[in-house]
């Protein structure tokens, strides 16, 4: 049973354990364990006719003969000229390692509260929410023309949960010291971790019309062993067993706030919470799919889901530094539709294939090879 125990890692050791994989990770700013990366976790069969879930709204898109139907959190902009805001019930998870140290998510609730997840800021295509200035800038010919009032918000104050606090096996994670950062983090057993995020939702009777956010702070999962490292969040989408076409279907985030310099310069703070709220708003279900693309720059890494925050996983610095408050955060520049449907010249805010940061992608997807 391997024990959990803070590790002091040199540079050398750590390029000994977790080997550089991504072009990211190629900087003296960071610890560079491992590949800051994300993943979802449980999707429905099929899109639900339900209104026992967050609000939600199809459409399709035709590329080369094929019909892509997507399913998107809020209403349609091409019929709706109004808002829609979703609750969220935050629930931070402090963890209680062997030794006593404790990582605790708690400790980040106001700077979450305070981010451009939830607080307005001004951007090109409005001044409101990072995600949903994300969604305008996607469809802008309507947000432009007909529907100036569309909005996809979540609750700027959302219910906070109390506290779960969690005893750590000894042989389900292990916490590390960064060469580079000096800071404390803990990797967590991916399995071992979802089942504790379940049980969270479970006990708490969150409503199915309710986005459940787990929070923690500097603890990251691995996928079997440590080499395959560091995911910072997910998302996912539960049906019940029972009800006859009409089971509540809970979709929820996992997001990690992670210091400073423990990976490549931008990926920090609110990062991983924005990747996965704009991936949440555009695929809520895990249920849509668009032609099979590539990771830019990458020929043979692939992935055939509409996932606005992957393809950024290998740009270097994702983020889009906001100051709120006196406190820069940094969000993730997202993928936008036009990007995976291939649209040219893209239809977005300024002909945007990323948004906030037009420059970051500048061509639609190239197709997998």
């Amino acid at each position: 049973m391997r024990k959990t125990c803070i590790v002091f890692l040199s540079l050398f050791a750590l390029l000994l354990i977790v080997p550089e994989i991504s072009v990211a990770q190629s900087d003296s700013q960071s610890d560079k364990f491992g590949s800051p990366t994300f993943t979802t976790d449980s999707s429905v069969a099929t899109v639900p006719a339900t209104s026992k879930t967050v609000p939600h709204w199809t459409s399709s898109f035709t590329y080369q003969g094929v019909t892509y139907p997507y399913t998107m959190v809020g209403t349609n902009p091409a019929s709706s000229n109004s808002t829609t805001t979703v609750d969220v019930a935050i629930i931070p998870f402090d963890f209680v390692f062997a030794d006593g140290l404790v990582l605790s998510g708690t400790s980040k609730v106001g700077n979450v509260l305070g981010s451009p997840n939830f607080q307005s800021a001004t951007y090109t295509s409005g001044t409101t929410q990072y995600g949903d200035a994300v969604q305008r800038a996607e469809f802008w010919p309507f947000v432009s023309g007909a529907s100036p009032n569309w909005h996809t918000l979540i609750d700027s104050t959302p219910t906070v949960y109390p506290t779960q606090v969690i005893q750590v096996p000894q042989n389900q994670a292990v916490v590390l010291v960064g060469s580079v950062s000096h800071r404390i983090f803990a990797l967590m057993s991916y399995p071992w971790f979802s089942d504790r995020l379940n049980e969270a939702i479970n006990s708490l009777h969150i409503a199915p019309t309710t986005l459940p956010v787990v929070l923690t702070y500097n603890t990251f999962l691995y996928i079997h062993n440590l080499n395959n490292c560091c995911v910072l969040g997910y998302h996912g989408a539960t049906q019940s067993t029972n009800g006859n076409g009409n089971q509540q279907i809970q979709t929820y985030i996992y997001a990690a706030w992670p210091d400073p310099n423990i990976f490549p310069p931008g990926w920090a703070d609110v990062l991983p919470m924005s990747h996965e709220i704009s991936e949440w708003m555009n695929d809520p279900f895990i249920r849509n799919f668009v032609p099979p693309w590539q990771f830019p720059g990458e020929p043979g890494s692939c992935q055939g889901n509409l996932e606005t925050g992957d393809p950024m996983e290998v740009v270097a610095n994702p983020d889009f530094p906001v100051t709120i408050g006196g406190y820069t955060y940094h969000p993730q520049t997202e993928a936008i539709l036009p990007w995976f449907t291939r649209q040219s010249p893209s239809s977005a805010i300024s002909g945007a294939y990323s948004y906030p940061d037009t420059t970051k992608l500048t061509m639609p997807s190239q197709p997998c090879q």
